[in-house]
């Protein structure tokens, strides 16, 4: 299986290869500069290049679980090396004749063609592993909360490319359509007849010789092995190993926003994204909506309300107002209400700002102001954090880092209104995922689907 899984990779890595070369030589013509000798070092380089880019940044791996839009990024990076490494070849060879216009010809011809097969291999992929092909075997060790889930998901999800084999268990377990492969002992003396990929580890009451053995069965028999933490109260965390001076120390939350450099690259990109979005966007459009919501009905433009910042910190939130002025935040009952489908509150006008997200841009405002980020988990009204973080668990987790104007839930689904406790604590679990794992490239892969939903709509934007 993992022979096919590589010939996969290889098979993708030289029709890349073949896109490098289409797209330097019709390049090369496009820009009239023609084709020299000192091409065949050139264009070497180039293929060297795109293959060690590639590999440092994962470009092969298999995306079983994986979004296209983050294959996608990933793409977009290697296309940027090819088109600086082009740029710094042309000028140390001193070939300076066409050279920025052969560039921008071979950049744009790689991003279409690299795009579009990328695109087409992603589609035959999942449909290859949705009839059968491609496919994984797996084996869960143990039988838990999470082994059910993650064989949920692997049902749910057949172009993952995952086959469940059964479950090693030490007592006998019903599980729906997978076989009991008996307790460890039985599994490693009967598994000739198994052909077995990765080894998936969901509990954690085995001991350090246990592990040892199934990890010295796993290499002897090719097999993988994969250990999912089962922590009762924590497993979802991303735990850090640090020194705190000659001690070692586990926190149970990693966090990259609070290391310096990383702080002063989102507040750059804030800062640049949102000038460039009030020059091409704002300056044009704000009049416009202001208009219409000035003609439909009477009341201020803009909507303020008092939000939670970092730290708990609260702040004006801006937004186009897409409600009556008379709104109320909370009824006669005392209860807080939050927009729902078909709210008598919002307007004609409301309706469409808000199934757009445009309503949302003034709040670039708040992040020029530094209040906001462009990324971050989205800011609650002051009356839903009070009347919800004591009833969803780590609600205040969310408030480490400063909210954003779209999240790492919205993205996935997570949008609107939450009318259930549990639907809070999904939502709460995404943001804190999110500033467990930042980077600079989950924000742009981030802001890449939130566009795409815009574009196609969402069901939860009302």
């Amino acid at each position: 299986m993992e022979d096919k899984i590589n010939k996969i990779s290889y098979m993708r890595l030289f029709a890349d290869i073949l896109i490098i070369l289409f797209s330097f030589y019709v390049g090369s013509y496009l820009s009239q500069r023609g084709i020299e000798k000192v091409d065949r070092i050139i264009i070497i380089t180039l293929v060297v290049a795109w293959y060690f880019s590639a590999k440092m940044s994962n470009l092969y791996d298999d995306f079983r679980t994986e979004k296209y839009v983050g294959e996608l990024l990933l793409l977009f990076q290697n296309i940027i090396v090819q088109a600086i490494v082009a740029g710094q070849l042309y000028f140390l060879l001193n070939q300076h004749m066409y050279s920025r216009t052969f560039v921008a010809y071979y950049i744009v011809l790689l991003l279409v063609f690299l795009t579009l097969k990328s695109y087409l291999v992603k589609k035959i992929l999942v449909y290859y592993r949705s009839k059968g092909g491609n496919t994984r075997n797996v084996v869960f060790v143990g039988f838990n909360e999470i082994t059910e889930s993650l064989i949920r998901q692997i049902i749910q999800s057949p172009h993952y490319g995952f086959k469940v084999l059964g479950v090693i268990a030490k007592e006998e377990v019903e599980v729906q359509g997978y076989s009991y492969l008996g307790d460890l002992d039985k599994f490693f003396k009967n598994n000739n007849g198994i052909k077995v990929d990765e080894l998936i580890i969901t509990t954690d009451r085995l001991d350090r010789d246990m592990l040892k053995r199934i990890f010295l069965y796993s290499e002897s028999k090719a097999i993988r092995t994969k250990i999912v933490p089962n922590y009762v109260d924590y497993y979802q965390s991303r735990l850090q190993f640090q020194m705190f001076g000659n001690y070692p120390m586990i926190t149970l939350r990693s966090e990259p926003l609070q290391e310096y450099h990383w702080k002063v690259v989102k507040r750059v990109f804030d800062i640049i994204f949102s000038i460039l979005v009030f020059i091409f966007l704002f300056s044009w459009l704000f009049p416009i909506i202001a208009l219409i919501i000035k003609l439909e009905s009477k009341g201020p433009v803009f909507f303020k309300q008092d939000r939670w910042g970092r730290n708990g910190q609260k702040f004006k939130c801006f937004k186009f107002r897409s409600m009556r002025p008379e709104s109320k935040d909370v009824n006669d009952k005392d209860e807080f209400q939050q927009a729902k489908k078909n709210d008598p509150r919002i307007t004609r006008v409301g309706a469409f700002l808000r199934k757009s997200s445009i309503d949302e841009l003034p709040q670039f405002i708040n992040v020029l102001l530094g209040e906001m980020s462009v990324v971050g988990p989205r800011p609650h009204a002051h009356e839903h954090n009070l009347r919800t973080q004591d009833k969803v668990e780590s609600y205040l987790v969310r408030h480490w880092v400063k909210p954003g104007i779209t999240g790492w839930a919205q993205v996935n689904g997570f949008r609107g209104e939450t009318k259930t406790i549990d639907e809070m604590q999904k939502r709460v679990e995404f943001d804190i995922w999110y500033i467990e794992n930042y980077t600079f490239w989950l924000d742009i892969r981030i802001i890449f689907m939130t566009i795409y939903n815009a574009l196609k709509g969402e069901e939860n934007a009302y």
